[in-house]
This record gives C-alpha cells, structure tokens and sequence, in this order.
C-alpha cells in the first residue's frame, strides 16, 4: 500500500450540489492511502462550495472553459495518476480506486484507465435509455476512444501537453487522442462507476445544445471521436451523423436485455430525434444564438 502513488483527482464543479458530496465520499472512503481532490468550481450558488472545503484539499473558483478548468486542476495536481472525474460520478466500492491502479501500473505502454459507466439503481427512463447506448457503443466500436472519467499517468498527459483549455467540450477525447498517437494504450476497466447523469430530458436536451454548438468549432477528428467514439475513415460527417443515429436504435435490444425496462423503446427514438434535431441544426446554420441561449457553465458534467 505505501508503495502506490498518489491519485489526483480533478473536479470541475458548477452548481453540483445534487451530486457533489456523494461524489466526494466515495472517493474518501477509499481504502487507499494516497489521495488529493482538487475543485475547480465556476461559481457555484447552491451549496457546493462548502459541501466541496469539508472534503477537498484545494478548492480554486475559476470560470472559464471546461477544458480551462481541467488543465489548472492538473497545474494544481501532485500525484503521478490523475483522476480527470466529473461531479456525478461515484466510486462503486472501497476497494475500487487502489484495485484500479494496480492494473494501470501493470501495464508500462497503458497511459489511460477508462472504466465503464452505469447508471445509479435508481436512475431516471433517460439515464437507463443513455446508458443503453452508451453500452452498446463501447461493444460495437472496434477501437473506442476513451472520453471522460478516466484515469490518466501523468508522464504521458505531460509528454503531450495536457489538456486544451481552449476547449468546453470535446476536451476529454482530445487528450486521449492526442495520448493514443504518443504510442500509448489504454485499458477498459470492467468493474464500472457509477455516472449520475441525464437524470432529465431538461438535462439532455441542454448538453446537446452545449455540445452542438462546440463542435461546430472543434477540429474534424474531435467531431468524428465525439459521434463515433472511434477514429472514423469516413471523412462525411453527415454519413458519420447517421451511423451514430441508428446506434440509438440498435441499442434498445441490449437496454432491455439489461433490465432497463420497456420504456426505452420509447426514449431512445426520442434521444435520437432531440440530438438529430440540435446537431444538424448545429452543423448546417451554424448558430450562434444557441451559446446564448444554452450555454451551459462548467461542470454541468455529462
């Protein structure tokens, strides 16, 4: 145990107070014997602020990009693995975090620990019908490109520049694309975390605008890893917009299979069609009106 390194972990927060502490715990009641927590919040109004001093070492009040955020944490950081979390993520059990580490470190050329995300028991019809796919995508990419809530070996986030803090979204793939051509691998972890999120259409709809809007100034490979979860050869973002949208489909089978309930028979079309809608709005106007309308602060985490 006293050999392990030290694990940064690195949370955007904005008005997380639903999920913030949960979060948190979880993370301090890990049995492991190195751990700093770093908040970066964007000016949060409803309590996070002082749920997130009672267990965080530093706490930094920074508005800015999601991507700004994330790489003043890493500045901020000390360990040699870095936790890149969200704040509606929970840690499964106390073993979770030191079994982790111990596989990443197996593995000289694994830079990247990327665990599999499932919804809490008590998740909303959205989040079982989100997570659905989300399954169903990891299964059925040939070579996934992790995204957010990963754990991450600091010589290789250094050796690549760490993450753009010009980005807000986006920001997650962008690091570990850039950490992929580096010549290192990555590990998906079986023993999930639990990811909070999508507990609302409100929510889903608002990180679509969020995202749409990103994207449609975000480099060609970003766009192709954020819609794909893969590097796609297929340079035809629209041909890549309706391999994406008929995933939405296919995943019901599995939802189902998972005990999600029949509901996502219903919700994942709807998915589909709100996305559909928001991005090919996005990507053939290119709005403007949408950042003012729906831009969503840091840490509104996905």
């Amino acid at each position: 145990m006293e050999n392990l390194p030290l694990v940064s972990f690195i949370i955007p927060t904005s008005n997380s107070y639903r999920t913030i502490e949960k979060c948190l715990k979880s993370i301090r009641e890990q049995e492991y014997p190195k751990i700093e927590i770093i908040i970066i919040d964007g000016g949060s109004t409803d309590g996070t602020l002082e749920i997130a001093k009672d267990y965080a070492d530093k706490v930094v009040v920074l508005k800015g990009p999601l991507g700004f955020a994330r790489a003043y944490g890493a500045k901020l950081a000390k360990g040699e693995i870095l936790g890149i979390f969200d704040s509606d993520v929970y840690l499964p059990h106390k073993k979770w975090l030191k079994k982790a580490v111990e596989t990443l470190l197996k593995y000289p050329r694994a830079a990247i620990l990327w665990p599999v995300n499932i919804p809490p028991e008590n998740a909303s019809a959205v989040a079982k019908a989100y997570f659905a796919l989300w399954e169903y995508r990891l299964r059925k990419s040939k070579s996934p490109i992790p995204g957010g809530n990963i754990l991450v070996k600091r010589k290789a986030y250094t050796e690549v520049g760490g993450i753009n803090p010009h980005l807000h979204f986006g920001e997650d793939y962008d690091l570990t694309l850039k950490i992929l051509k580096q010549g290192y691998t990555y590990i998906i972890y079986p023993d999930p975390i639990i990811h909070d999120t999508m507990h609302s259409l409100k929510q889903y709809t608002r990180k679509q605008f969020w995202g749409a809007y990103s994207l449609t100034k975000a480099s060609p490979d970003i766009v192709k890893t954020a819609m794909m979860w893969e590097p796609s050869p297929n340079k035809n973002i629209m041909l890549n917009g309706l391999n994406h949208a008929l995933s939405f489909i296919r995943s019901i089978p599995l939802g189902i299979k998972r005990g999600y309930g029949i509901s996502i028979m219903f919700y994942l079309p709807l998915l589909m069609i709100i996305r559909l809608a928001i991005y090919g709005s996005a990507f053939l106007l290119k709005s403007k009106t949408m950042v003012v309308k729906y831009w969503c602060p840091i840490g509104l985490i996905r």
